[in-house]
């Protein structure tokens, strides 16, 4: 009978030697396919990176180049622009400064300053420094603003906003006709 048993265990350890060789080769190849799937992996990474890279790069070069082209008369007339902006935006913040303090009440230009200036403040919490003057000839020139001399100063004294739009829409009829 050992007889018996050592041939009943000499399949059994073959089967079981068999099956560690099949298990040793199938984790070999899990960790080929893993190191496989890292390698693919990376490599798209590397080349979605680099396709980033380029198309910021390009944009970038584009930026520059058409800001080159612009850097002559673009420019120029950028900054015309924006400084034709920041004039009329003080300008309509004079005139609303001005109409809230009414018309009952002498506002001059000083006082019309510092209310400006207190407005951007507790609005936008920043500090400017109005150019009241600029303001005021802008006003003076679209007929929206009467100086009137006031105990031997000038008080500045707005038209009120129907007239006020009825003199701008003339004006805009003028340039459209």
């Amino acid at each position: 009978m050992a007889c018996c048993t050592k041939r009943r265990l000499i399949p059994s350890m073959r089967e079981k030697i068999f099956n560690l060789d099949s298990e040793i080769t199938a984790s070999e190849s899990y960790l080929r396919s893993a190191v496989l799937l890292d390698v693919i992996a990376a490599s798209a990474l590397v080349i979605y990176l680099s396709r980033m890279i380029l198309g910021y790069k390009q944009t970038w070069d584009r930026t520059l180049y058409e800001k080159a082209l612009a850097s002559g008369f673009g420019s120029v007339h950028f900054l015309l622009d924006a400084s034709e902006q920041q004039q009329y935006k003080e300008a309509i913040l004079a005139y609303a400064i001005l109409l809230k303090a009414g018309s009952s009440q002498a506002t001059f230009a000083d006082s019309a300053r510092d209310q400006c200036e207190r407005f951007m403040y507790d609005v936008f919490r920043k500090k400017v420094e109005m150019p009241i003057d600029k303001a005021v000839n802008t006003l003076m020139r679209l007929d929206l603003l009467i100086e009137k001399e006031v105990g031997g100063r000038v008080a500045l004294v707005p038209i009120p906003c129907l007239e006020a739009y009825t003199i701008l829409k003339q004006r805009w009829n003028s340039f459209v006709s």
